[in-house]
């Protein structure tokens, strides 16, 4: 009777296991045949400690609905912790230190300068966050500066020590952009110029909080956001001190040298944080596992992947149909065509679905090269089973409900 007993208690226990009390309607499959909740997806993250949700462009919404859902499980279910957005490093960090004291509406407008990001989709998804009350952290990867509060928090802790350096900031930080015409009109000499002027403020910067730390905490400044500003400015160091003409637009370098900075931004939060369990948010093209055809840029992905090899799964977004916001305004779209990867995956009739290619075995469309819409409506063209470990397949999205300005 006693060994029964046991039996039942452990078939009872694995049952546990392999269901999930989490809410959603996203669709799990492995074999494109049998469909069920995100709990059959559990067995094959199981050895995964830096996941990357694609976004196949940043302008559409359910896209961003879908990955917050996705967090949410990662979370709940398998204990990732630590999320980082495709955004400034500084930004992020110091909108973290005050998020006890800020709405998820008012987090959402400054921890990150991506305006495509400051949508109630992801107000949502900081809600969520804030209420895990310390158990999962938002922070960026980024290395560009331009980073909007990161800007304003380096003047804002200046002020309290010397107001004449406090009003430099702005005009020292915007000036890196200067760069971008000084490389198009291909004047090296002023480029070089530039670069070093924007080289030294960084430096006198961090002289100016490592002279007086005592002074800036006793006005306010928090240990943490003064170890931010440094580390952002380290950042910045590491990616533009010695960057050369043509690497700021020239393609594939200026692609090559950002990527190598996300991968080792992200591989310095994996060394801070070693038994945190990493969710990336960001651009497809940014956390692929390897080099599509015919293109021929080093990117972040492919670093990862060559790091951590299983223990780094890509999940890359493909939507079907809808409106797409980017910088110049929408534009609808639809893959009725049998060159899109969309087109395929929509044969199914599923809304919302991961496909794990990892367990998947067929040799179908998943294996040919095909199309797909990137960033600003541009065409990618890849092999699914090569370029990610699992797809998130979107039936329809429109652009992102964009928080307006108060």
């Amino acid at each position: 009777m006693n060994r029964i007993l046991v039996v039942l208690l452990t078939l009872t226990s694995c049952v546990g296991r392999a269901q999930t009390d989490f809410n959603s309607d996203i669709e799990f499959t492995a074999d494109l045949e049998n469909f069920g909740n995100l709990s059959g997806w559990k067995e094959s993250l199981e050895g995964v400690d830096i996941i990357a949700l694609g976004e196949n462009t940043h302008g559409l919404g359910e896209v961003f609905a879908a990955k917050a859902e996705l967090v949410s499980f990662l979370h709940q279910e398998l204990g990732f912790d630590l999320l980082l957005f495709e955004s400034g490093y500084g930004d992020a960090a110091l909108a973290w230190e005050r998020l006890d004291v800020l709405s998820p509406r008012e987090f959402t407008r400054i921890f990150s300068s991506n305006f495509y990001y400051h949508s109630e989709e992801i107000e949502e998804l900081v809600s969520y966050v804030k209420a895990q009350n310390g158990g999962l952290k938002i922070q960026g990867f980024d290395c560009q500066p331009q980073q909007n509060y990161l800007v304003k928090r380096m003047t804002e802790i200046a002020q309290a020590i010397d107001s004449a350096w406090a009003r430099s900031v702005v005009g020292e930080m915007n000036s890196f952009n200067k760069l971008y015409q000084l490389e198009n009109d291909r004047d090296t000499l002023g480029f070089n110029q530039q670069r070093d002027r924007f080289v030294d403020f960084l430096h006198n910067y961090n002289a100016f909080l490592n002279e007086n730390t005592d002074r800036l905490l006793a006005s306010g400044a928090t240990e943490n956001e003064i170890k931010a500003l440094k580390r952002s400015n380290e950042i910045f160091l590491n990616t533009y001190a010695k960057v050369t003409i043509g690497e700021m637009m020239g393609w594939p370098a200026s692609a090559n040298l950002r990527d190598e900075s996300l991968f080792e931004i992200v591989q310095w939060f994996k060394k801070e944080n070693p038994r945190a369990r990493i969710m990336i948010w960001a651009q497809n093209s940014h956390i692929e596992n390897k080099t599509r055809p015919n293109d021929n840029v080093s990117w972040m992905g492919h670093r990862l992947k060559s790091t951590y090899g299983d223990r780094y799964y890509s999940i890359g977004s493909v939507v079907y149909s809808g409106i797409n916001l980017n910088y110049n305004g929408t534009f609808d779209f639809e893959h009725a065509d049998k060159a899109y990867l969309a087109y395929h995956l929509n044969q199914f009739q599923r809304e919302r679905l991961v496909l794990d290619l990892r367990e998947y075995e067929q040799d179908d469309f998943t294996r040919q090269l095909l199309l797909g819409m990137e960033s600003n409506g541009n065409t990618a063209e890849f092999i699914a089973r090569d370029r990610f470990d699992g797809l998130l397949f979107i039936k329809h999205s429109d652009i992102p409900r964009l928080i307006t300005k108060e």
